[in-house]
């Protein structure tokens, strides 16, 4: 128990709860913007995506891990070096 106002004594409650990640499938960031977790699915997926994340077949990589292919006219994942 950890002291409260007036000397007080109040209980800590901690449980455990589910929370969303968007995890950049090249570099596996999954902290972006200070947040790492959002109570829903599609917050996690807003949030990546207003970051500049992106989804290119059906994986999703933050900025650092796509190119913009001139030639292809698409983004891609960054070839490694």
């Amino acid at each position: 128990m950890a002291a409260g106002i007036g000397g007080k004594e109040n209980k800590i409650m901690i449980r455990e709860v589910d929370m969303y990640q968007c995890v950049c499938d090249k570099s596996h960031v999954d902290d972006f913007n200070g947040y790492v977790a959002w109570s829903d699915e599609t917050m996690a997926a807003e949030a990546a995506y207003e970051s500049g994340w992106t989804n290119i077949e059906g994986k999703d990589y933050c900025p650092d891990c796509y190119v913009y292919d001139e030639e292809l006219d698409e983004y891609t994942p960054k070839k490694k070096l």
